[in-house]
Parts: structure tokens; C-alpha cells; sequence
């Protein structure tokens, strides 16, 4: 894409913005950003993130219950929330002669919101069965395990919906003290991207736009960044879980170190991407060990794992241990990958992070998140941090994490 049309502006009340020009999209995406997940969550108040999230949904200091929803919708748009464990995000997706109103209704429901004990409630309940039907998924009861034993007491372990018995000692003013803590101007960005009005500058200005500059809570959390993981290696058994799993999961940087995230991005398409891949071949192609085998970078600001996962079938789990052990130790001391490997593998993530890129949701997505932790022009710094990587002895750096220890669980089904 091109990167001239990204463009960074402060708003009068200091409130960050990112532009993503694109003329040809039908569609404009408002993308409200705050460091509010769960990372954030006071000790014994688990899941209030997540449920303030709910919550702001509800109305307004100007909008009814249901209101925000209907007239988002009454303009043609759609809207949906998520939390993560270092942010909370809010988006709509509106048609362009639309962005006046839907910018003023989505900053007010998420910088006002009003939270009354009926709706409050009632929405406990629906968090509460959400929380029910996830540990009723197999596949989430095995992920939340692993995280919450591989990241220890560091709250990267935690489930992002909370546990039932938190969920419910969570009280009104847990999440009005949540809101009033963690929504203030230095934690908020704003993205947009799409066809942009050509006055959206002065839009902006004209809006109410106007976040605490200062927390009214009395106490303010006092974070925990011990990020040490467990290291060693662990059995577990999973109800009606399908395929068996050989997870390995290794420490990494955090994504404020985005010159190492991109390298260890190249490190998991060679092993595990196309046919010819280092692990794909032999445990995939030749010998039929596993169904699948994928290596994915679980990313955060206070720190990072690279997580590879094998499904195979239960007699198959120690001969494939073995197999991807010997594998990346020839990988550590060799290096037995050439470079047109390399070049290929630099294709791909450049690739992916294009396509990535199609949409106006994806592009306000993309740089509204970079931009809320402070990194700008993320595109043009992938472009230098791919270049660095292309020759072995740099390269060599991101493939000695392999030999760091690492952290084994094997789940049965």
C-alpha cells in the first residue's frame, strides 16, 4: 500500500489519530483503541475488562440502552468490540457520507458510557455463559491450560472472559473504576481508514472529542511485568479432544522490539510453510506423522511466545517430539537452510502482511494498534527490518532462540 496516504495528527484535546486514505473503498472504518485488557485487571478482578466492554455497549451519557446499535445500524453501518490482553478495541464500519454522525456516536459511548445495576445484571449473565460455553470447547479448555501454565503468575496466563467465580464478585463500581483508570487521553488512539470525507480534519476539530487527562481513582494498579515462563515438559488429558497435541512454546521479545518480530516471522514460515518447509516436509509429506503442523508468534507488549503446535493421533505424539527436537537442533547448529530459502520466506511474510492490508477495517486495524504503543509508519520499518534479516549471520541471532529451553506440553485426547 502506499504509505503516503497514512498520516499521523493530534486532535486540540491531544487524542491521537491515524488517517488511511483510500478512495477506492466503499466503506470507512472508525477504530477507538485504549491499553484497557486485561493485562490492566487488578488483583481478584478478573474478567472486568472484558465485561466493561460489554457494558459500554449499553448506553451513554446521551444514548439509551439498544440506541447506539440502532442508529449505527439505521445508517447503513456495523459495529463490534473486542478485548485482548493489552487492549481494548471498538470499531464501526460505516458508508462515507456517514462518518460525521457515526464518529460523534462511537467517541461518546466509549468515552461516556453510563452503567445502570438492571442492564448490568443482565449482562453479567450473558459474560457468564459465554465463559460456560468456552470451557465446554475442548479446544479453548487446552489453550487456556497451556497459557495459564507456561506464563506462571504472569497475567498473560489468565483467561481474557475471566473465570465464572470472579465474573461474579464483580461489582458496578469495579467497572466504573476500570473505565475511569485505564480510558484516559494518554492510553486512547484513534484510526480511520478508508474513503475519508476531504474535510476530515476539520470534522475532528468539531467533535466532542475530549478523554480524561487524569485518573479519579485513588488507587492505580500496580503492574506485575515478571514474565518469566515455565520451562520443562508436561502430559495433560482433555475430554473429547479430537487430536493429540505436542505444543512447545519458547520466550521471545516483545513487540516493542518489532526488528526481532519480524525476523522470528521468517524463522516460522521456514520451518513450517509450503511443502519443502523444515518441519512440513519430513513430519508432514514424507512420513505422515502429523494432520497439521503450524508455528504462530503470540505477541504482546510486556512479552511474546513463539508457539509451535503438531496434531497427530495419540500413538504418534513421542515419535513426533523426537522428530521436530532433532529437526531444530540440526537447524541450531548447521544451519541447513539456504538462502533462496530465506529470500522465500521474506516473500511470504511481505506478502502477508500486504494482504492483510485489503480492507479498511484491516488497514484502521493495523495502524491504530501500532500507533496506540507508539510505533508509526510500521510498513515502511517492515521493509528495513526484512532487509536486515537476509543473510545468515544476522539471521543467525533469531534462529538461536530455538536452543533457548522451552516449555513442552503434550495433550491427549
Amino acid at each position: 500500500m502506499d504509505i503516503k496516504k497514512v498520516k499521523y495528527w493530534n486532535h486540540s484535546s491531544k487524542t491521537r489519530f491515524v488517517l488511511v486514505e483510500d478512495k477506492n473503498s466503499p466503506l470507512i472504518s472508525i477504530d477507538i483503541w485504549c491499553k484497557a485488557g486485561i493485562s490492566f485487571e487488578r488483583e481478584g478482578k478478573e474478567g472486568v475488562a472484558h465485561f466493561l466492554e460489554h457494558m459500554i455497549f449499553k448506553g451513554s451519557n446521551k444514548l439509551k440502552p439498544g440506541e447506539f446499535d440502532y442508529r449505527i445500524e439505521s445508517l447503513g453501518g456495523t459495529s463490534n468490540a473486542s478485548t485482548g490482553y493489552d487492549d481494548a478495541h471498538y470499531y464501526v464500519l460505516i458508508p462515507p457520507d456517514k462518518f460525521k454522525e457515526s464518529i460523534s456516536l462511537l467517541t461518546n459511548l466509549v468515552l461516556n458510557p453510563e452503567i445502570n445495576i438492571n442492564e448490568f445484571e443482565l449482562e453479567k449473565s450473558v459474560v457468564i455463559e459465554e465463559i460456560k460455553q468456552q470451557n465446554d470447547q475442548p479446544e479453548e479448555v487446552l489453550y487456556n491450560h497451556f497459557l495459564k501454565r507456561v506464563w506462571q503468575n504472569h497475567f498473560y496466563g489468565k483467561p481474557i472472559l475471566g473465570r465464572e467465580e470472579y465474573v461474579n464478585k464483580i461489582k458496578i463500581y469495579d467497572l466504573i473504576e476500570f473505565h475511569e483508570e485505564r480510558y484516559l487521553n494518554d492510553n486512547i488512539c484513534i484510526s480511520l481508514a478508508g474513503n475519508l470525507p476531504e474535510n476530515t480534519i476539520k470534522i475532528l476539530e468539531d467533535s466532542e472529542i475530549s478523554p480524561p487527562n487524569i485518573s479519579t481513582c485513588k488507587n492505580q494498579q500496580n503492574l506485575n511485568f515478571n514474565n518469566t515462563i515455565r520451562t520443562g515438559r508436561e502430559k495433560l488429558f482433555i475430554k473429547r479432544l479430537e487430536l493429540s497435541r505436542l505444543i512447545m512454546a519458547w520466550q521471545v521479545p516483545s513487540s516493542k522490539d518489532h526488528k526481532s518480530i519480524i525476523g522470528l516471522e521468517l524463522l516460522a514460515s521456514l520451518l513450517v510453510d509450503g511443502r519443502n518447509s523444515i518441519l512440513g516436509r519430513p513430519l508432514k509429506e514424507e512420513q505422515s506423522l502429523v494432520e497439521s503442523i503450524y508455528v504462530d508468534l503470540n505477541v504482546g507488549e510486556f512479552g511474546s511466545l513463539m508457539i509451535l503446535e503438531a496434531c497427530c493421533i495419540n500413538k504418534n505424539v513421542d515419535l513426533v517430539e523426537e522428530a521436530i527436537n532433532k529437526l531444530l537442533k540440526n537447524l541450531v547448529n548447521f544451519e541447513n537452510y539456504s538462502l533462496d530459502e530465506l529470500y522465500k520466506a521474506q516473500k511470504i511474510v511481505k506478502s502477508n502482511y500486504f494482504y492483510n492490508l485489503e480492507t479498511a477495517s484491516q488497514q484502521s486495524s493495523f495502524f491504530g494498534n501500532h500507533l496506540l504503543w507508539g510505533r508509526k509508519y510500521p510498513i515502511k520499518n517492515l521493509e528495513k527490518n526484512l532487509k536486515f534479516w537476509n543473510n545468515k549471520k544476522n539471521f543467525k541471532y533469531i534462529i538461536n532462540f530455538l536452543a533457548h529451553k522451552k516449555y513442552t506440553l503434550l495433550a491427549y485426547g
